[in-house]
């Protein structure tokens, strides 16, 4: 009696990947209490999704832009100032396909921002974001892993790699900090922006907890002593994502995000203000999810009796390669007469991404934001530079119609300003998913039936000529023999390596049952 036991694989595809531009526009006014507007010396912006939803060929997004003028005043000594305001927003991103039951995610990117004073207490402020939305599907296949019971029965079997995604999980990390302003350094009189660039350096996964070890890169621009002034300070940090559904072999996929971060300034020990009490909430999204290798049946027949096949046709989404890449990368800037610099800040963007010659190639930009006093005006102010990057990775045997999905971000990002050169070395690091769609015929449905096939009248021996593109399972299965008595009546030492026009003897073997 044959019994079918079927398995159920779970795939996450990528269903759909748009971005679009939106342009958001505000005004802020001056109250009573502000000098009045003499030289704007940078605007900064910081986009905050707070919430997406999935519809119906479409990503509904409702967002928020934080937006922050620094400017100086001609009225008073104390003469820089900062003016905050926020302006909300919604957005559709259209993707063909997508529904309600699937999963989405919405990266931001403030492209930039253009401001025009209207008169010493009006600012008009335009920016331009963009959006990048993906949504993925976790595909339910139903496959038939095994047929026992029937010591005739042959199968054909052919594997599949794919990406079993565990769990999802979207956590926060608190962390509180203090540190002081070095002994050289003047007291703080106003905090006029801050900075933070938080990074994974590594995750261990125990048995119900992933352990995150980070660090949060954190610049800050102060005002003192009637000049700018700057801190750079890395935070150290360990959080705990609490899970149940994982297993010791488990990969994960990691994205941060400071979405809140707030300080105090207080006194130190000799009365000078010139402690910074930080508290900082980290979004981290991870995703859980193991490398799995499977075998379907793609065919199947029996030497003795006649059996019913259902095939049906899947897709898949198969993992090919699951690459981690790091990539180091530096500059120098000597066309400007920097005089001191106080901030660089930098976005990796991904503008390519291609197979060629037996490599996979990653091409994207780091965008440089430097703030910076000039040596000759002893003006403040910012400049925007690019720093091209690409990643090569060995990956031989591929074909062209793989599909690359890189998740690109930067890691620990180094400056120094030496004999008026600005010297800038970082790491960038590329999470890299090869995958292939493919598209395979598998046996969906099994029954056997009672009609015995009748090999009474076929000849002691079949001579049979190899055509071209013939593999041996089509033989054997044309003739209700085995592929392993094909062999061992042929002394055949590559099965594989079948030549057209090569000559195949099959015996007629008839089992006596009593």
């Amino acid at each position: 009696m044959m019994e079918i036991i079927k398995d159920t694989l779970k795939v996450e595809e990528q269903r759909g990947f748009e971005e679009i531009e939106s342009l958001i526009e505000t005004e802020i006014y001056l109250d009573q209490t502000k000098a009045e507007i003499g030289e704007i010396l940078w605007t900064d912006g910081k986009v905050e999704i707070l919430s997406t939803k999935i519809i119906k060929d479409k990503i509904l997004i409702n967002g928020l832009l934080k937006f922050k003028v620094i400017y100086r005043s001609n009225e008073e000594e104390l003469n820089i100032y900062t003016l905050e305001t926020n302006k909300d927003f919604r957005e559709e991103i259209e993707i063909d396909g997508i529904a309600e039951n699937m999963a989405g995610e919405v990266k931001p990117n403030l492209e930039y921002i253009e401001y025009e004073l209207e008169d010493e207490r009006k600012v008009s402020l335009r920016a331009l974001v963009k959006m990048v939305g993906k949504v993925e599907e976790t595909v339910m296949v139903e496959i038939i892993e095994e047929v026992v019971g029937d010591d005739h029965l042959q199968l054909l079997k052919e594997k599949i790699q794919y990406n079993d995604v565990l769990e999802r999980d979207e956590s926060y990390a608190l962390i509180k900090e203090a540190f002081e302003v070095g002994e050289n350094q003047p007291e703080i009189e106003e905090i006029l922006k801050l900075d933070f660039h938080p990074y994974e350096k590594e995750y261990s996964i125990s048995a119900d907890r992933i352990i995150v070890s980070g660090i949060v890169e954190t610049s800050i621009i102060y005002f003192g002593e009637n000049k700018l002034n700057s801190i750079k300070r890395e935070i150290p940090f360990t959080h705990f994502i609490e899970l149940s559904n994982i297993e010791y072999d488990s990969k994960c996929q990691l994205n941060m995000e400071v979405v809140n971060g707030e300080f105090e300034l207080r006194e130190n020990l000799e009365g000078r203000l010139k402690i910074v009490d930080l508290e900082l909430k980290i979004k981290i999204k991870s995703k859980i999810y193991s490398q799995r290798e499977k075998e379907v049946i793609i065919d199947a027949y029996s030497t003795e009796r006649k059996i019913n096949l259902k095939t049906e046709e899947i897709r898949i989404m198969e993992n090919i390669k699951d690459i981690t890449v790091k990539e180091s990368i530096s500059k120098e800037i000597n066309v400007i007469n920097f005089k001191e610099i106080y901030l660089v800040e930098a976005y990796p963007i991904v503008v390519d991404s291609q197979y060629v010659e037996d490599k996979v190639m990653v091409e994207g930009i780091l965008t440089l934001n430097i703030y910076y006093q000039d040596d000759v005006e002893d003006e403040i102010r910012t400049i925007k530079e690019e720093l091209p990057f690409k990643s090569y990775i060995t990956a031989e045997g591929l074909d062209s119609h793989i599909i690359i999905n890189s998740d690109t971000s930067l890691e620990e990002l180094h400056y120094n300003l030496k004999d008026k050169v600005l010297h800038i070395s970082g790491t960038i690091k590329n999470h890299i998913f090869i995958n292939r769609e493919r598209k395979i015929k598998i046996i969906s449905e099994m029954e056997e039936t009672d009609e015995l096939i009748d090999k009474k009248s076929w000849p002691s021996i079949i001579i049979y000529m190899v055509q071209k593109d013939d593999i041996l399972w089509d033989i054997a299965k044309r003739y209700n023999t085995t592929v392993e008595e094909i062999i061992e009546s042929n002394n055949i030492i590559s099965p594989s390596s079948l030549m057209p026009g090569e000559k195949i003897i099959i015996e007629k073997k008839i089992r006596m049952e009593f």
